[in-house]
């Protein structure tokens, strides 16, 4: 796996309960190159939590913080202001990021 920039301060730029803070070394360790994160995978890797409901709770505070947000049905992408991979493009990544913003706004 390449190795990842990671800003290690995103907890006080947000308000991110100690659950949401805490899947988001796991949530960047386990994106792709692309940033991107598949996540009924990462939820089957992640398997201290086991509740969907509680899932729910702490997927939708980490899209509502800008941390996450959808690609498609499956697939998430993580933001790349939070990490992004050695050799990938960060400007291409925020790119990325900005379109897929954009088409959950419209």
């Amino acid at each position: 796996m390449p190795a990842k920039y990671i800003n290690t301060d995103p907890a006080s730029q947000t308000r991110l309960s100690r659950v949401a803070c805490a899947l988001l070394i796991p949530l960047i360790l386990l994106s792709d190159k692309d940033n991107r994160v598949n996540k009924p995978q990462f939820i089957k890797a992640v398997s201290w939590i086991t509740d969907y409901r509680t899932w729910d709770r702490y997927w939708t505070e980490l899209q509502e913080e800008s941390i996450i947000i959808q690609l498609d049905h499956k697939i998430w992408m993580v933001s790349p202001f939070h990490c992004y991979a050695e050799g990938q493009s960060h400007a291409i990544l925020i790119q990325k990021w900005n379109k897929a913003h954009e088409s959950t706004i419209s």
